[in-house]
């Protein structure tokens, strides 16, 4: 005992604060002191005048508490609140626990991470969302790090609809392992209805975390930060789940009668209080067409009114949830699985050899809406089995055309109407025919904003920037340009912009000549893909200017780049990859890694649909 007392006299404060832990951590696990021990005369005890001379202190040193680190990978908000929702649930642990958006996060601190619980969506062809791209392509550079000191877990946010569902996940957990990581808890692949599944996947977490952190006391400095990408809630809590009823001010075809029809549409926000940023964007609910509803309703020989039991419950007419509440116009695999079955239940296996090969299943859903494939094969169904058929209906995201310096209370959209003709008869996309075919000036609609940390201009007004969209992409340029107009920034501009013709489809021109003659618009070049022999695309544009990119981007340019993400956008990331190799005299591999580093410094940004 006396022994004992002599190497607790040699502690400073904190290391006997641990030890007074760590007993009582001892104490809870049923272990007790010698009977024959008793500290009660401890304060009578003198120290000893000579210490022992091989005294471990070390012994007695608190262990290093755990770091955890929550990272949430997020394309519109989805991943990043149940990333929150996670280190909510997680502040009761001894731990050194840290929330970050992958905006924030710089791909490097990955070797140096303890744990980590990373939360994905995945966009596009199987692509990590935006924010992640730096992260994903650090993972999976040539030179890949070593992980064998970090223990992770992955959840994956994703759409079954898609032929690579959940891919972004798959690939991080994959590569997490390939790395020398510790996997934690076996990957989740959730599906548009996630809650339960993350919910699971939470509690999974939770739990072994309470085992892995057992024998790790806490030293009393336990941190919990956040450094995330949050919006902040908009005017009076209008959001996603409480849409603001706004009312329609203009309403104008930008393109020739002859050309695509994309239509610019004006906004009043009113005294609603939402603020907004260019390049955020704005969520439209809209209502199916009734006539597209009537003709599924006579393809399975449904009386309108019949009732049905929609997915929260509540009960209306068929009529009803196919315009207000289910999406009838994107074929999903388990829209041609479930309608397969119903074929065969009545000895039709015209679908079967389709729904059993995948390649084949993605195939044919391609430019095949339900309506085409009820048609070809029609048969009668209850009213709930039609319900059935279709996923909930979502709102639709477009980019702001227009800066609030500008236009106050107003949000303006750029929007290309889809349609397309079968049999004589004309359809149109869900939004864009809302917009287009239902909604006039004057009329209401339910909107949102949708903010994008990812695609925002250079807090220094005085930085030049180099914009490249196709198409629609031009829309958050145009909020750009007002923006810097409005406020006097000083920073060169210069737009690159593409379309198919010249005399028909040139969005905004007034506005780029106006904005050119005042001394605005710095720099432009337009490529027209249909207008002439030659099609000349804006990744033809950019290698032209190759010396003119390269010399913008050491004068510190942020680059911009917005509008299709199959084919325009990765035809220009691989032009400016050539051009950082070229005038830079970089290998291409060093060029990548050049472009990766822009975006991590958030010089080089995407807005990719």
């Amino acid at each position: 005992m006396t022994y004992i007392i002599q190497q607790l006299t040699t502690l400073d404060p904190t290391q006997l604060a641990w030890v007074s832990g760590y007993s009582w951590a001892l104490s809870q696990q049923n272990t007790s002191l010698n009977n024959g021990d008793n500290l009660n005369g401890i304060n009578g005890i003198s120290p000893p005048e000579t210490l022992a001379p091989n005294v471990a202190i070390d012994a007695v040193a608190p262990a290093e508490e755990r770091r955890i680190l929550i990272l949430s990978c997020s394309q519109t908000g989805n991943a990043q609140s149940v990333a929150k929702l996670l280190f909510e649930q997680l502040q009761g642990l001894h731990a050194d626990i840290r929330f970050v958006s992958a905006n924030d996060y710089r791909s490097r601190s990955l070797v140096s991470e303890d744990i980590v619980l990373l939360v994905t969506s995945t966009q596009g062809e199987g692509e990590a969302p935006e924010e992640a791209v730096p992260l994903y392509k650090f993972m999976f550079h040539k030179k890949a790090p070593d992980l064998s000191g970090v223990s992770f877990a992955v959840l994956g946010l994703g759409d079954s609809s898609y032929p690579k569902y959940n891919q972004a996940a798959k690939d991080f957990d994959k590569q997490f392992e390939k790395l020398g990581a510790k996997r934690l808890v076996e990957r989740v692949d959730c599906d548009l209805d996630f809650s339960a599944q993350a919910n699971e996947w939470r509690n999974a977490i939770e739990k072994q975390l309470k085992t892995l952190l057992i024998d790790t006391p806490s030293n009393g400095t336990t941190e919990h930060t956040v450094t995330t990408s949050t919006p902040v809630e908009q005017g009076q809590h209008y959001g996603k789940s409480n849409p603001y009823r706004a009312e329609l001010l203009t309403k104008q075809r930008i393109t020739t009668e002859q050309a695509n029809e994309v239509i610019h549409y004006e906004i009043d926000l009113g005294d609603s209080g939402i603020n907004y940023q260019a390049g955020d964007a704005l969520g439209i609910y809209f209502s199916n067409a009734e006539r597209l509803v009537d003709e599924l309703l006579d393809l399975s020989s449904i009386n309108a009114d019949e009732l049905i039991h929609l997915a929260d419950g509540t009960e209306t007419t068929i009529k009803d949830a196919l315009i207000n509440h289910l999406d009838i116009t994107e074929t999903t695999p388990q829209f041609v699985r479930a309608y397969a079955e119903y074929l065969a239940s009545t000895d039709n296996q015209a679908l079967s050899a389709i729904v059993a090969d995948s390649t084949t299943l993605s195939e044919f859903i391609q430019a095949r809406p339900p309506v085409f494939i009820m048609a070809e094969h029609p048969i009668t169904l209850k009213a709930q089995q039609l319900h059935d058929l279709f996923r909930p209906l979502t709102p639709r995201l477009y980019s702001i055309a227009s800066s609030q310096e500008e236009v106050g209370n107003e949000v303006h959209i750029t929007v290309k109407t889809v349609r397309f003709n079968k049999d004589d008869t004309a359809y149109q996309g869900a939004a864009s025919g809302f917009l287009a075919d239902q909604l006039e000036e004057g009329d209401e609609v339910n909107v949102y904003i949708e903010p994008n940390r990812n695609f925002r201009l250079p807090e220094e007004g005085e930085t030049p920037i180099i914009m490249i969209g196709a198409g629609t992409g031009i829309a958050p340029f145009r909020a750009f340009l007002q923006e810097r107009h409005a406020k006097g920034d000083a920073g060169q501009n210069w737009l690159i912009f593409g379309n198919q013709r010249f005399t028909e489809d040139f969005l905004y021109q007034n506005e780029w000549i106006q904005l050119n003659q005042a001394g605005f618009l710095h720099k432009y070049d337009f490529a027209w893909s249909r207008q002439g022999d030659k099609k000349e695309y804006v990744q033809h544009k950019l290698a032209q200017r190759s010396r003119d990119v390269w010399d913008w981007l050491q004068q510190g340019a942020h680059i911009y780049l917005c509008g299709d993400a199959n084919r325009m956008a990765k035809d220009v990331e691989n032009t400016l990859i050539d051009i950082i190799s070229q005038e830079g005299k970089l290998s291409l591999d060093d060029a990548e890694d050049y472009l990766n580093e822009l975006r991590e410094e958030k010089r080089y940004q995407r807005d990719v649909y």
